[in-house]
C-alpha cells in the first residue's frame, strides 16, 4: 500500500496544517492560496493532484481512486467552502480516504491472488458492502480518537493500524468468498 501511504501522509500533513496554521495558509504552501474560499471538493482535487498525480502503478491508481471517492462523498455532504471545514470534517475526510484505500487494496489483492466468489451478484455486492462496513468502522475505531492529538501521531503509527486492518479484512474477505463459491 505504498502509494497509499505516500498519499495519506500527504493529506495527514494537509490536516496537520489546517489545524496548525489555518486553511489559506495550508494552501499558501501547496501553491493553492487562491482556493480557500472555494467549496472543499474543488480544493481537494487541487490537492489531490498534488499528492497523488495521475499515473503509475496499480497502488497508485488505488491511492488516487480513494481518494476520488472521498471527494465525491465530500461533494455530495455540501460541506461548502474549505476554509469554513471544520477540523472534525477535515479528521472524517482524512478516515474516509484510509477506508477506502485499505477496501480498495483488499478488492485488487482477492483478485490478484485469485481468490474466488459466487456467481451471485447479490452474494458478491453483500460481501463489499459488509467489508466497508468492517474496515469503515475499524478505521475509525482505531484512528478517530487518536487524531485528536495529531502532532503526536506518526505516518508509522497509522501505517501499523492500516495494515492491520488490511490483514484482517482480507481474511475474513477470502474466507467468506471461498467458503461462499
Amino acid at each position: 500500500m505504498g502509494s497509499s501511504r505516500a498519499t495519506a501522509s500527504g493529506l495527514l500533513g494537509v490536516v496537520r496544517d489546517f489545524q496548525r496554521l489555518g486553511p489559506t495558509e495550508t494552501l499558501r504552501q501547496l501553491n493553492l492560496a487562491g482556493l480557500a474560499t472555494q467549496p472543499a471538493a474543488d480544493v481537494f482535487v487541487a490537492i489531490l493532484e498534488f499528492i497523488c498525480p495521475p499515473g503509475g502503478a496499480v497502488d497508485d491508481a488505488i491511492a488516487r481512486q480513494a481518494m476520488l471517492e472521498t471527494i465525491g462523498d465530500l461533494a455530495e455532504a455540501g460541506l461548502g467552502s474549505f476554509d469554513t471545514l471544520t477540523p472534525e470534517q477535515l479528521q472524517d475526510v482524512f478516515l474516509d480516504f484510509i477506508s477506502r484505500s485499505i477496501e480498495g487494496r483488499v478488492m485488487a489483492d482477492l483478485g490478484g491472488r485469485g481468490i474466488t466468489f459466487p456467481d451471485d451478484i447479490a452474494a458478491v455486492e453483500s460481501a463489499q458492502a459488509q467489508l466497508h462496513d468492517f474496515v469503515e468502522g475499524a478505521t475509525r475505531g482505531q484512528l478517530a480518537g487518536r487524531l485528536e492529538s495529531l502532532e503526536r501521531l506518526s505516518d508509522r503509527d497509522i501505517e501499523n493500524v492500516v495494515n492491520q486492518i488490511y490483514e484482517t479484512a482480507f481474511e475474513l474477505v477470502a474466507v467468506a468468498g471461498e467458503a461462499a463459491a
